[in-house]
């Protein structure tokens, strides 16, 4: 499996950009591969992100706690980089949750390691940037999406644009997402299909 999950790291990367062999065996050689247990945090509130991850099996959420009240702002699954990215590149605690809601098998890389990577290679340089650009995008349209789009739009766009995260994600922390009641998500799936 390990081959696997490296091939599946390299493949992720190089829709950002090209490595060259060594650049990728030294790249490579500084992720090292992290399994978390269904329901255990990858970080909790206040603990510093030293972490960025690769999720190769399994499934990552994001959330906050307002007053005892989870509330999910993200989530990231197979070929899918996680890790809560304000702490880690502010190195700062965060005000978030990671938790893995499914057995999960991850790669993982330390800040320093990426960091003196960064500065190594231009094209992994290029690789966070373009990352970022891509997070910055995502951002904004979910900031858009959350204050703007009715329950049903909102809901119709999750389906459209990640139709299995159905599959993957309980229902409750959807709802929370979407920004609606379990029971509201409920009749839309009913009323929308």
């Amino acid at each position: 499996m390990e081959d696997t999950i490296y091939t599946a790291l390299k493949k992720r990367i190089e829709t950002f950009t090209q490595l060259s062999e060594a650049e990728w065996h030294d790249f490579s050689s500084k992720w090292r591969v992290k399994k978390f247990a269904k329901d255990e945090f990858v970080l909790k509130a206040g603990q510093v992100e030293g972490y960025f991850y690769f999720v190769f099996e399994g499934c990552h959420r994001l959330f906050g706690d307002r007053d005892g009240e989870e509330i999910n702002v993200g989530f990231s699954y197979n070929n899918e980089f996680s890790g809560v990215y304000d702490s880690f590149l502010a190195q700062q605690p965060s005000e978030a949750y990671l938790q893995s809601i499914s057995e999960s098998v991850t790669l993982r890389i330390s800040y320093d390691d990426l960091m003196q990577q960064f500065d190594k290679y231009k094209s992994i340089e290029r690789w966070g940037r373009k990352f970022n650009a891509e997070m910055l995008i995502l951002m904004a349209k979910r900031q858009v999406e959350s204050r703007s789009y009715s329950a049903e739009e909102k809901y119709t766009r999750l389906m459209n644009q990640s139709p299995h995260i159905f599959q993957i994600v309980p229902l409750k922390h959807l709802a929370s997402y979407l920004g609606m009641t379990p029971e509201t998500l409920s009749r839309l799936r009913k009323k929308v299909k």
